[in-house]
């Protein structure tokens, strides 16, 4: 399987996506009501993820899985945001814009030079939504609050 992350190249020769998980939450937010469950407020929607995990023996590849894992990291801590590109040889999917969110790295089998025989990499992408209807969306819910807060009376009327 050939994916790429911006420059990042995920293929045999260096190391190979071996699963991908991708996770979706919608924000919502239980509303407190006194006597009764309390009802869902639906906020809007919420930031997807997605894990792509691998595992590569840097022997094998001449330490160039390595190498790129060295830069991945790098990308990660200063909070790059790159396209998200999965080829399997019939079409391409573009996933759109993400941004490294969590790299988790396990070194196993070393060598007497402290060189891992083994590497098993788990990294968490986040998705980057700047399309239009989000933007109307989040426009949409600032307003609808905003007029909430502005325009809204109450009365109570005690029936004696």
């Amino acid at each position: 399987m050939l994916m790429a992350w911006g420059p990042f190249r995920f293929t045999i020769p260096t190391y190979s996506v071996e699963e991908i998980r991708r996770s979706l939450q919608p924000r919502t937010s239980p509303v407190p009501v006194i006597g009764r469950a309390p009802p869902i407020h639906k906020l809007g929607p919420g930031n997807e993820q997605i894990t792509l995990s691998s595992t590569f023996h840097p022997h094998h590849l001449n330490g160039r899985g390595l190498a790129q894992l060295a830069s991945i990291r790098q990308a990660i801590n200063a909070q790059a945001t790159y396209p998200l590109v999965h080829v399997n040889g019939r079409a391409m999917n573009i996933f759109g814009s993400w941004t490294g969110v969590q790299i988790d790295d396990s070194h196993s089998l070393l060598d007497v030079m402290l060189t891992p025989g083994t590497v098993t990499v788990s990294m968490s992408l986040m998705r980057e939504d700047s399309s239009p209807a989000r933007a109307i969306a989040i426009a949409a819910a600032a307003d609808f609050s905003l007029g909430l807060g502005v325009n809204a009376s109450f009365s109570i009327r005690l029936g004696f």
